[in-house]
Parts: structure tokens; sequence; C-alpha cells
């Protein structure tokens, strides 16, 4: 079988065969990993990221259909799996870099730790009692998800979350005012800069 031609292999593939497969695997796996760790210099990414390149084809292939060489397929398909991925580390550094700055935010207007934990149950305690669809709005919000992937995910319209993020706000401002006088400013600031 390792005679093949790719083109000949990629016919056993389109029928199930494992080991043509794995044929096309070895034989194209080393190039396509250095140019993978030249792009993303981790060899555990680089890794991965031809490991779901070659998983993708095998998913498909019954459909797949090449009209290039199975090499110059092969090599596009890397390109695009590295500018995913490294639109995705992009994200979670972007995402990373938020969250200190919220954590950084409420540790200067919260002058000690015991009053910071009682800020969280506090504004724990505040979400609790909010009705729940407000309630799984602010913990999407939080949890760094978008307007339009929280309105995906729970089935509403873009302005709809916006409206509920305006209202979690404007429920979290009465609780903050009345508990944190001094702080109010400070704490909001820092929740808006969460859920907003």
């Amino acid at each position: 079988m390792k005679n093949l031609s790719d083109s000949q292999l990629l016919a056993y593939v389109n029928q199930d065969h494992v080991l043509a497969f794995e044929v096309l695997f070895d034989r194209h796996w080393d190039k396509l990993y250095r140019i993978a760790l030249s792009r993303v210099q981790d060899t555990d990414d680089a890794q991965d990221i031809l490991q779901e390149v070659f998983i993708s084809i095998w998913n498909r292939r019954n459909s797949i259909v090449i009209k290039t060489s199975f090499e110059g397929y092969l090599t596009g398909a890397l390109k695009f799996a590295v500018i995913s991925h490294l639109r995705s580390q992009k994200a979670k550094q972007h995402q990373l870099e938020e969250a200190m700055q919220r954590i950084n935010i409420l540790e200067t207007t919260v002058d000690d730790l015991s009053n910071y934990y009682l800020l969280e149950k506090t504004l724990e305690e505040a979400v609790n009692a909010m009705p729940q669809m407000l309630k799984q709005v602010y913990l999407l919000r939080s949890d760094n998800l978008s307007v339009k992937e929280i309105a995906d995910k729970l089935g509403l319209a873009d302005q709809t979350v916006k409206n509920y993020i305006t209202e979690v706000l404007r429920r979290l401002k009465i609780v903050i005012s009345r508990k944190y006088p001094e702080e109010y400013l400070g704490i909001i600031a820092a929740i808006y800069a969460l859920i907003n």
C-alpha cells in the first residue's frame, strides 16, 4: 500500500480504509509538522493543529473532494488551521488581559481581602436574587461571551441581551450603593468593565 500514489490512497480512504489513511498520515506528517512548528513555535500546539487537520480529513473522508494535489490540499488546510489557532490564542490572551484588569480594579477598590470576600458575597447574593434570565445573562457575560454569543445560546435577540445587561447593572448599582457607599463608584466601574 505504501507504493500507491496519494490519489490512489485517497480513493481507499473514501471507502473507509484505515490503513490507506495511516499511510497518507505517515507520508505527510513530518513535512507538515515542520511547517506548523515554524509558524506557532510550540511543539504541542504544532502537533495539535496537525492532528486536527488529519481528523477533519478522516471525518469528511466520504465526501471530501480534492482538486489539487493532496500535499497542496494539506498545506492549505494547515495554513487555515494555523491562522485559526493564532486567532484563538490572541483572543485568549485578550480575555486574560481583560480579566487581570478587572481583578486589579477590584483590588484597588476594595482595600483588604476580607472586604473583597464580603463584596463577592454581596454580588453573588444580588445576582442569585435576580430572575433566572438576568442571572444567566450576567453569568455568561462574566465568562466573556459576547452579546451575540449569549443571544445565540439563549435564543434571544441581541438587543434583548443588551437590555438585560443594562437591567443587571441597574440592580447591582442599587445593591452596591446601599452596602458600599464610599467605594460605590470604583466597584460599579469594575462590574461595568466585567459585563459591559
